[in-house]
Order: structure tokens, then C-alpha cells, then sequence
């Protein structure tokens, strides 16, 4: 056998371990991970033997000779990459090897484990379709303001990686720009203090000095409106056209409603108003 084999591993529980995880470890020739040490502790508790094993480092600042040479031994050893927790490929490094990988007619296996997005929205209670995963939204405030016009666009659960520490200053930005939104905070997930927390956005900061702003983060927020890729002007046109053969306002509102996402009573005003 060879190829790159992608490995998931524990988030926090290692006993959520999978045995194809388990028996592929054990298989590989080469182990490529983001911090050695995490991996090899990892391994005392799995009761993985690395002896006779090369375990390497790969991380975001890895070179591409590096890369290269990872593709070389791909083609007849197996390769196995893993992160220090959940998939290798979900806002870590692997994803640029994968790419050249492909370039490169290698065979890429994966090998699933507990997904922190997975595990989020199941706990969060929020609609799980359509969910969209923005990774880690960035340091500055207007990385997370343009994840939030995302947001803001697009329905459904959007689900944001972060650590602790921006979390409270993500959340803050958030809570204020979406205040009528549904919000679940998950930390520690799978862990011993795992814990979650539901809210509204504008009740952040009555609940913010209860939450322990330690360890690791999940942010999940629910955009209940579905909007429409039909301009407003558009849709208000063809209304307007549909009244004067004798529709009726109310009916009509109710239908554009539910297309555009927008309260029926506003879409009932705006009907009014461009008929006078």
C-alpha cells in the first residue's frame, strides 16, 4: 500500500479513537504531524508503538521542498498526516500537499474521526440544514465584521472556529451586529468541562462573565432569513403587475414573504406605498 492518508483524531476524549485510525497508525511508515510532541503523547494513551517510525513535523510554515519530498515517498509508503486534534484537513495544514498531491497521481485515502463541526451542531440545537463552516473568522475587526455580512447573507447555521484568546472579542463584535440572532457557544467539546451555551445576541453581555474564556471554541450562529437573489426593485415590479390584474394585496404580501424572507406586513406596506 501507499499514499497520503489523512488521519482524524480525538478532539479532546481519546477514547474517540477509531479502530481504522488505530490500525493505520500502526501501518504507516511515515507520520506527519503539526507538533511531534502532542502526536507521541497521544500515542502513550492510544497504545500506538512509534518505534521504527519517522514522525516529522508539517505545519502551515513547512517548505514546499518539504512538500516535495513527502510526494516522493508517497508513491510507494504510506504517508499519514494528522493534526493535533480532529482532521488534518478542517483549518489545518494538509490542504496545499493534498493539491499536490493530486498534480501528482497519488493516492489519498481518509481516514474520518470526531469533527469539532460535527460535534457543535448536533449539541447546539440549532438546524442543522444548510450549515456553511468559516474556519477561524481572523484577528482584526473587520475580518469579522466582512464573516459577518457572510453571515448576514446566506441562510442557515453558520458554524466559526476560535481561541481563547479572541474569543470574547469575536463574540462581542458579533452579539452587537446580529442581536436578534440565535447564538450557541461550545467549549471544550468532548472534554472534561465541555459546555454550551444558547443564546440571543443581545444577551451576550448579561452571560459573558459566566462563561469560562478558557480553552478551546466553537461559535454557531442561525440566520432564520431566507433572502432571495431577486432584487427588491424586481420583485416589487412584478407585484405591481400581478395587483393590477386583480390580486389580492394581502395574498400577495404573504407569497413574497416567503420567497424574499422579509416580514409580510413590511412587504404588505411597500405594496401600498408604490400603488399611491
Amino acid at each position: 500500500m501507499s499514499g497520503i492518508y489523512l488521519v482524524g483524531l480525538p478532539i479532546g476524549n481519546n477514547q474517540d479513537i477509531t479502530l481504522r485510525a488505530l490500525n493505520t497508525l500502526k501501518e504507516a511508515n511515515f507520520i506527519y504531524c503539526e507538533d511531534t510532541r502532542v502526536f507521541k503523547e497521544l500515542c502513550k494513551h492510544i497504545d500506538v508503538n512509534l518505534v521504527g517510525k519517522s514522525i516529522e513535523s508539517f505545519h502551515d510554515h513547512s517548505s514546499e521542498l518539504k512538500s516535495q519530498k513527502i510526494i516522493e515517498k508517497a508513491q510507494d509508503s504510506i504517508c499519514v498526516f494528522v493534526s493535533d486534534a480532529g482532521s488534518p484537513i478542517i483549518s489545518d495544514p494538509a490542504f496545499p500537499l493534498i493539491k499536490l498531491a493530486l498534480e501528482n497521481s497519488i493516492q489519498i485515502k481518509t481516514i474520518p474521526g470526531v469533527s469539532a463541526v460535527n460535534t457543535a451542531l448536533e449539541l447546539s440545537g440549532l438546524p442543522p440544514i444548510p450549515f456553511h463552516f468559516h474556519g477561524f473568522l481572523g484577528r482584526d475587526k473587520a475580518d469579522i465584521k466582512n464573516g459577518i455580512e457572510t453571515i448576514k447573507s446566506q441562510y442557515g447555521t453558520h458554524i466559526i472556529f476560535e481561541g481563547k484568546s479572541r474569543v470574547e472579542k469575536t463574540l462581542d463584535i458579533i452579539s452587537q451586529e446580529l442581536s436578534d440572532y440565535d447564538i450557541v457557544l461550545a467549549r471544550e467539546l468532548t472534554k472534561d468541562f465541555e459546555s454550551v451555551y444558547r443564546f440571543k445576541g443581545s444577551d451576550f453581555p448579561k452571560l459573558k462573565s459566566e462563561i469560562v474564556m478558557k480553552g478551546e471554541f466553537v461559535i454557531l450562529v442561525y440566520n432564520s432569513q431566507k433572502s432571495s437573489s431577486v432584487s427588491n426593485e424586481a420583485v416589487l415590479k412584478l407585484a405591481q403587475d400581478i395587483l393590477s390584474k386583480g390580486a389580492k394585496p394581502k395574498l400577495l404580501s404573504k407569497l413574497i414573504a416567503e420567497i424574499t424572507g422579509k416580514p409580510s406586513k413590511e412587504v404588505y406596506d411597500q405594496l401600498n406605498q408604490s400603488r399611491q
